[in-house]
């Protein structure tokens, strides 16, 4: 930890030295000739990469967890996707983001720079608590400090309260009316799209924990949905907004440029490009722009490995839809311009108008596509299964109704301009109509089913999500079975080895199969 935040501050110091010198005389930077104090460090500076540190962890994080939730394909063990190296570069980069924290804090405070604070520790909190979600336990009260350089764990009910209680902090400082910062990635300089997306965090930590304080997040609940400061739609979304720059600083959606240039990156999931194809009367309005088809013809003799092998659920789906099935660990072919790909949403590749053309000729969005955070439509579903599950104020088909037509709106609409299409009202109509009707036909774990399933299919590319529900309610059942044996589903992972490996203060867990402190559902509930 000692060693990080020296690293931090000094990248820190060298970086704002040698950008502010183009508008800042070198005199006004050093208060000694051989040393940098905090005060030459730019708190625009620190921000900004802590934004993209925060972009980078979100990711991180959801990605942690796409392949065992079967948004991507897993091709090893449950026990290797929480390995003790799986959350190397994500502990790391937290600590990291942590000690920039404190540096850009301590200018903060004395600079009365609230605006700064406030988004800081809105992003801290949100990474601490994802962290517990993954991990169960992490440093807190004794991180980045140089004088405890073999610090200890805080429980993660302890640090879910202190990130609630920052949280408010950051909301408080965001009030204040302090100046913007220089650069506001997420929200443009507007203070309340952060109030809202922070308050929206407030109630994806009462919802994830109401296994263990029921009362207490309806009450919380209720009170955030009172006071009206919440993510409500979709112009409101916390996402971050890539570009179309393929060379010297790529910032293109990293899903679109590891499939567009050479060839396809990994498989797309079966059961879930089924269940949006074939399991309604309707065709789910996204399938297209979630996944683009390079051919329309399909595969024949080793081009599908599994053809004629046990156990497959799928093998193939039809439709030229090129995917694999969960626990599929097979040797590629040479299918890279064959097998299915990200599509236009959110990766901005290509829409799917049945061109079937390979990925590197056929016209695509550029790669400006969004990593979705915190999107309105998950509030509108966080906000169903509080109604059904705890009884908040609203009715829980509403909020699901509100929640589907949110964001299939969200993703026929994504560069519609540039696409040249969006699903017709009819096909949309149709779609949630069912969605609604089989939700008045069932029971309450039917409902709960429902929810859980369609909240699933809008969180695609980010997994964080379906990963604390399907632990928190054993939801969707939709998700198909491993065709292979993959150990025990995890509960949580592992510590990472880059800690354990110089820090005899932190105990390596006994299995993944140690639960989150709000996970009380029995074990082996869910595959």
């Amino acid at each position: 930890m000692k060693n990080i935040l020296i690293k931090s501050i000094g990248m820190i110091m060298a970086f704002s030295l040698v950008i502010s010198c183009e508008t800042l005389e070198l005199e006004s930077l050093i208060e000694n000739p051989n040393s940098l104090g905090l005060s030459s460090a730019s708190p625009d500076f620190i921000l900004n990469e802590m934004q993209l540190d925060f972009r980078n962890l979100n990711r991180s994080f959801g990605g942690s967890v796409d392949n065992a939730m079967r948004m991507e394909v897993l091709a090893s063990t449950y026990n290797a996707v929480t390995s003790t190296t799986a959350m190397n570069g994500e502990w790391t980069s937290l600590y990291n983001f942590n000690a920039n924290f404190k540096v850009l804090e301590s200018i903060a405070e004395e600079d009365g720079l609230g605006f700064h604070l406030g988004m800081a520790q809105i992003m801290k909190a949100a990474l601490f608590v994802n962290m517990v979600d993954l991990i169960g336990e992490a440093v807190y009260t004794e991180a980045n400090d140089p004088s405890i350089p073999k610090p200890t764990l805080d429980s993660g009910e302890s640090i879910y309260a202190a990130m609630y209680d920052l949280i408010d902090e950051g909301i408080a400082n965001l009030k204040s009316g302090a100046k913007r910062p220089v650069n506001d990635l997420y929200y443009d300089g507007d203070a309340m799209g952060w109030v809202r997306f922070a308050n929206s965090f407030k109630v994806k930590m009462l919802l994830t924990t109401r296994l263990v304080t029921a009362a207490d997040s309806k009450t919380k609940i209720d009170a955030i949905l009172a006071g009206g400061e919440y993510i409500q739609n979709n112009s409101q979304d916390m996402q971050f907004q890539y570009g179309t720059t393929a060379v010297v600083n790529e910032s293109r959606h990293p899903l679109m440029s590891s499939s567009y240039t050479t060839g396809a990156s990994g498989y797309r999931p079966n059961n879930l490009i089924s269940y949006m194809k074939d399991s309604s009367s309707v065709q789910d309005p996204r399938l297209r722009y979630y996944f683009y088809r390079q051919t329309l013809d399909a595969p024949v003799g080793t081009q599908l490995t599994c053809a004629g092998a046990p156990n497959f659920t799928f093998c193939y789906v039809g439709d030229g839809y090129w995917g694999r099935d969960h626990g599929d660990d097979s040797a590629a072919p040479a299918d890279g311009l064959l097998r299915t790909v990200y599509g236009a949403y959110p990766a901005a590749g290509a829409y799917d108008n049945d061109q079937g053309e390979p990925i590197t000729v056929v016209d695509n969005l550029g790669g400006d596509g969004i990593h979705p955070i915190m999107l309105s439509s998950w509030v509108q579903f966080m906000l169903a299964e509080s109604a059904l599950k705890i009884g908040v104020t609203g009715n829980a088909r509403t909020y699901l109704e509100t929640a589907v037509r949110q964001h299939i709106d969200k993703v026929i609409n994504f560069q519609s301009s540039e696409t040249g299409h969006v699903a017709p009202a009819s096909q949309v109509n149709d779609y949630v109509n069912e969605v609604l009707t089989d939700y008045d036909a069932a029971d309450e774990d039917g409902k709960m089913d429902i929810i859980a399933r369609e909240w699933y299919i809008a969180s695609y590319t980010n997994g964080i999500e379906p990963f604390n529900t399907y632990r928190r309610t054993g939801y969707p059942s939709f998700l198909m079975d491993p065709i292979i044996d993959l150990g025990p589903f995890m509960r949580s992972f592992l510590y990472p080895a880059n800690e354990l490996n110089v820090n005899e203060n932190i105990t390596q867990k006994s299995s993944n199969q140690i639960q989150v402190f709000w996970d009380t559902n029995p074990a082996g509930f869910i595959n």
